[in-house]
């Protein structure tokens, strides 16, 4: 039973197997599912307590001592929380996901997974105006890199299985399971590929499934029939695209801007973010928490153009200030949410400035969350997915295609702007987008382009057993005491040498050969484990300055199962067939 279990580990964590894979990415999914739903109930449960109301966040119905006392103690508390944990400890958010994907092949600790639970709990109770989107990001990624970890996941799996929680999250948080795969694959796993799309797939069914299981079928939104009446608004979507692509340059720059307090200590810069969301609840308090239901409103028509002015205002420099100090929440739910208010402005000018003209305030609040989202998060196809799915209307695709196309190249192409995740991340200092070639190279197994043809051998041979080995053709003998490897030809010429020396009548020579005395073209070598990527076996070999690795299972026998050169993995990558 024990062997089979092993056999059956192996299967999934050491080979190339998409049904092992897919079985994982289905547990992950679940499991990541489980961790979200638990958290949206942590959340939930005491908004039911707190408010008078059934809005899950509607705390324009508290008194102002209440709200400024909530802000002020969550704060406090997550203050004092953070200060008890050394800083290279207090990664959360999507921004630590992509780090940790970039620099640690998704690898995600524990004890960060349960900081940001705690951490965001604390901080969406307690009114803050973040989202939840961004925790959960970071808790369904981390919750399957646990499960990958667990079953000793080959590093190149682990990111699949890793991007399959990112979708589940996405999924169980919004029930968009469309848009969760999309958004894993392009802002998570940065590629799409066939044998990524299987796994995360499921994972997101997987979300899907229990979202609906425990909080109903709807979406995250109250979405209105909306449609385009006419071809003569085309002028005005664009107008839509151009004013978001600038609002959400908007944002990025606000995001730099409020970089330069992160020289402050921990409890100014988010105790100045607490103070300034107080004050401003004081005359929109609909700026506090995730503000879903002012979003609905918005979707409804149903907030006066003043206060979508102020609230977008509001909900810019609270969420770009909360974004740029690495505040313990998320910045996806404020892009929906000025989204929202945007398109919710300007549909309410249009109906002000042709009101002979049926327009629906709603249709432009939607589209307006998609341009921001898409523009801000550099995620268009993700963006226009999940348009398409919280409407479900196939006939806003055109005009939604057109404003997050319009407003992403504002932002990329007007104003040069990344996504707000690289700025959090430094702006390529602590996080770099790798190129296409390191994208492939981390994406392929070490095993693939290792050569089997060796043979592990005892520094000291007899001449017997130098004969057997020959026999077996190898192409190369590894010294693995040594870490050195050489070509059996010289084995065999020390062979030949002796066996020449008997026939011309010299006396015998009891000793064993000396596999490193004897001439030869020796290869330093370093180990690397057979869970590596092939980037990974770059990166030994630049940092030891070598052109070999002898790859090793990480079980208890330690045996080599096979070497790889720098001409092995150029090889592969240059006959390697693209788009697989």
């Amino acid at each position: 039973m024990k062997r089979l279990r092993q056999q059956w580990l192996s299967l999934i964590s050491l080979s190339d197997n998409q049904i092992g894979l897919a079985l994982l990415s289905l547990l992950a999914g679940l499991a990541s599912a489980l961790v979200i739903t638990l958290f949206r109930l942590a959340i939930e449960f005491p908004f039911a307590t707190l408010l008078p109301v059934a809005n899950s966040d509607d705390f324009e119905h508290l008194s102002e001592t209440t709200r400024i006392a909530l802000l002020l103690g969550g704060s406090l508390l997550l203050i004092a929380i953070f200060y008890l944990i050394k800083p290279e400890r207090r990664g959360v958010g999507v921004t630590h996901v992509l780090q940790r994907m970039e620099s640690h092949q998704g690898y995600l600790p524990q004890s960060n997974i349960v900081l940001q639970w705690i951490a965001a709990v604390i901080a969406i109770i307690s009114g803050h105006s973040v989202g939840r989107e961004g925790p959960a990001i970071h808790l369904g990624a981390g919750t399957a890199s646990q499960i990958g970890q667990s079953v000793g996941l080959a590093h190149h799996r682990l990111r699949i299985i890793a991007g399959a929680g990112v979708a589940s999250a996405i999924s169980a948080s919004f029930n968009t399971p469309m848009a969760g795969v999309i958004f894993a694959m392009e802002v998570v796993l940065l590629e799409y590929n066939i044998r990524g799309f299987i796994p995360i797939i499921l994972a997101s069914v997987a979300g899907a499934i229990v979202s609906e299981a425990v909080f109903g079928a709807q979406t995250a939104f109250a979405v209105p029939g909306v449609d385009m009446n006419s071809l003569l608004e085309i002028p005005y979507i664009l107008a839509l695209g151009i004013i978001g692509g600038i609002v959400a340059s908007g944002f990025i720059l606000l995001v730099r801007f409020f970089q330069r307090l992160n020289n402050l200590p921990l409890w100014l810069k988010w105790g100045g973010l607490s103070a300034a969301t107080a004050l401003i609840s004081l005359q929109l308090p609909q700026v506090m928490g995730i503000g879903y239901d002012t979003v609905n409103d918005a979707l409804a028509g149903k907030v006066i153009m003043g206060t979508l002015l102020g609230l977008l205002l509001a909900k810019l420099v609270l969420a770009a200030w909360a974004a740029a100090v690495g505040f313990p929440a998320g910045l996806i739910g404020p892009t929906l949410f000025i989204g929202a208010a945007l398109g919710g402005l300007l549909g309410q000018l249009s109906a002000w400035w042709l009101p002979q003209y049926p327009v629906s305030v709603g249709f432009y609040a939607l589209l307006g969350m998609a341009a921001l989202m898409g523009a801000v998060l550099r995620a268009p196809l993700a963006a226009l997915v999940a348009l398409l799915e919280l409407s479900a209307n196939p006939n806003i695709i055109m005009p939604g295609m057109l404003t997050i196309v319009i407003a992403s190249l504002v932002v990329s192409e007007v104003f040069r702007l990344p996504s707000v995740f690289e700025v959090q991340l430094g702006g390529g200092h602590n996080y770099q987008q790798p190129d296409p070639v390191q994208q492939m190279l981390r994406n392929t197994w070490v095993a693939e382009a290792m050569e089997q043809s060796f043979v592990s051998a005892s520094r000291q041979l007899s001449p017997e057993a130098a004969g057997f080995i020959l026999q077996r053709e190898p192409e190369w003998l590894l010294l693995e005491e040594e870490n050195v490897i050489l070509p059996p030809a010289a084995l065999a010429e020390a062979l030949s040498l002796r066996k020449e020396q008997e026939a011309e009548g010299a006396d015998s020579n009891p000793d064993d050969i000396d596999l490193i005395a004897i001439p030869a073209d020796r290869q330093q070598v370093e180990r690397i484990s057979l869970k590596a990527n092939l980037q990974d076996a770059l990166d030994l070999m630049q940092q030891h300055h070598l052109q070999w690795l002898a790859v090793y299972r990480d079980d208890q026998s330690s045996r080599c199962v096979g070497i790889v050169s720098r001409t092995h993995i150029e090889h592969f990558y240059h006959y390697q067939p693209r788009g697989r």
